[in-house]
């Protein structure tokens, strides 16, 4: 049976796969996972996350997903997880701070293109410049890449994935390399 040794924390950009293989990985070596949205979500009285980020602003979000995710973390002081984090997390400075004091963080990296190319198929998001997407999310990706390769304890440099299997069996392989698993 695997052991995770540290609570581990998957950052990166929007649809990078954090959510997906935290849950897939955590299923995989039998611990907890979460998504720092839903735990958000969960103190909200029926109000979604965009509409109170819309509503209250970027710093009222960020004290929450901070309270959240530290409300989270003191309920499981004994027992490890995996939590992915919301791609923002890079311009909450007290998250991560939180983050490197409870466990390791683990930022899933995807080139720019590509992250761009599965953003889009959804549609624009409110975010990015609807006149040059393109042009604007390359600053958001340059600029939260930036802090992500800083703040991360480890980087998994994902590349195009084809198929969730394969990516999961690669990022297992390389926690379990780097002693994150045993």
């Amino acid at each position: 049976m695997q052991e995770l040794k540290n609570n581990l924390f998957f950052v990166g950009i929007k649809h990078s796969g954090k959510t997906t293989f935290a849950s897939r990985i955590a299923s995989r070596i039998n611990v907890e996972s979460s998504d720092s949205d839903d735990l958000i979500l969960e103190t909200l009285e029926g109000e979604s996350v965009r509409e109170y980020y819309r509503r209250e602003g970027k710093e009222a979000f960020m004290r929450k997903e901070v309270e959240a995710v530290s409300s989270y973390i003191s309920s499981h002081n004994s027992s490890p997880f995996i939590l992915s984090l919301g791609g923002g997390a890079s311009d909450n400075f007290p998250l991560l701070s939180l983050l490197h004091e409870n466990g390791k963080i683990i930022y899933l990296k995807r080139n720019e293109k590509d992250m761009l190319e599965v953003i889009l198929k959804h549609g624009i998001p409110a975010f990015l410049d609807k006149d040059n997407p393109k042009h604007s999310f390359s600053l958001l990706y340059e600029r939260r890449n930036a802090i992500y390769e800083k703040e991360a304890d480890f980087i998994i440099d994902l590349g195009p994935y084809r198929d969730k299997k394969e990516t999961e069996d690669f990022i297992f392989s390389i926690l379990k390399e780097n002693n994150y698993v045993q």
